[in-house]
């Protein structure tokens, strides 16, 4: 049971990743994501770390930095404990920092990655890169081409990582809906949740809502960290989101409508749902209730 929870814990690795905690970074120091050989660990970590010097990495541009490190972790080589997740000959062609985001474009052979082993070599330079001010998340690609069997094409590293002892049930692709701050609508954010077990994909996305953007400085949240669902179930495509009484009040007047706006465009991308209708504290409230558009579709 435990090998499957370490399985199921690697496809949920296109946002965060089984790993063991990395250790304290110091000076030029900095941490490097490996796979772990799971026929040695018995269920143990599907990622593990290790540390590596980078001279003079603090005075580095941030991209600079990023190649010496996927450089690094490209040309690892197998230990006692850890192997690389990447294929014989793969080697960094290019990478840029933008926006938050690192642009990592890889060697043909990376392509020949899949499931799994794709998820376990994707999280591991994601999170290798993440850990540097400025990103926020990472796109990767194989002499220029993305590859078709990833869920998304954008990778974060969770808030928390995964660890191969906790119940995660698979990811969900979502559509999150935040203020864009330079026109005051919003706009949509595609991101891969990890769904914990005893967790609603509806908690999931608020949650994910309450975090924040991925890498998008344009972006805000819209709600507020003291709010919470209490129940949510989905019947014949409609979504009834049981909320505390606290939740929507907490917000003032003019900032409640787009909340709400936010909340209900998020929970609509997700499969199944065609509606969503509010309770508070199981009372029903019809003038937030929202029907998906004709045309659209949720994102998964």
């Amino acid at each position: 049971m435990r090998r499957l929870l370490v399985l199921l814990a690697a496809l949920a690795l296109l946002l965060a990743a089984c790993a063991a905690p990395p250790e304290e970074r110091s000076g030029d120091g900095y941490t490097l994501y490996l796979a772990a050989r799971l026929e040695d660990s018995d269920g143990g970590d599907a990622i593990r770390t290790r540390t590596c010097r980078v001279d003079g990495g603090d005075t580095m541009t941030t991209a600079a930095l990023a190649a010496a490190l996927v450089t690094e972790l490209l040309e690892s080589r197998d230990e006692l404990e850890l192997r690389s997740p990447f294929p014989p000959g793969t080697a960094l062609q290019k990478l840029t920092v933008a926006g938050g985001r690192a642009l990592v474009d890889l060697s043909e052979s990376y392509a020949r990655l899949s499931g799994i082993d794709l998820s376990i070599a994707d999280a591991c330079l994601t999170l290798t890169l993440t850990q540097l001010d400025g990103i926020y998340a990472v796109r990767i690609t194989a002499n220029g081409r993305e590859l078709p069997y990833r869920q998304t094409q954008l990778l974060t590293a969770a808030d928390a990582l995964l660890s191969s002892g906790e119940d995660v049930i698979r990811p969900i692709d979502v559509s999150l809906w935040f203020l864009d701050t330079a026109t005051n609508e919003l706009r949509s954010q595609q991101q891969t949740l990890a769904l914990y077990e005893g967790q609603s994909r509806v908690s999931a996305v608020a949650d994910a809502l309450k975090r924040g953007p991925a890498g998008d400085d344009t972006l805000r949240t819209l709600l507020p960290e003291d709010f919470s669902i209490l129940s949510a179930r989905t019947e014949d495509g409609t979504c009834y989101v049981n909320l505390n009484e606290r939740a929507p009040l907490s917000i003032d007047e003019a900032s409640r409508a787009q909340a709400m706006e936010s909340l209900s465009r998020s929970i609509l991308s997700l499969s199944g749902v065609e509606e969503v209708q509010y309770l508070v504290d199981g009372e029903p409230m019809p003038q937030w209730t929202m029907t998906l558009a004709a045309g659209e579709s949720p994102a998964g």
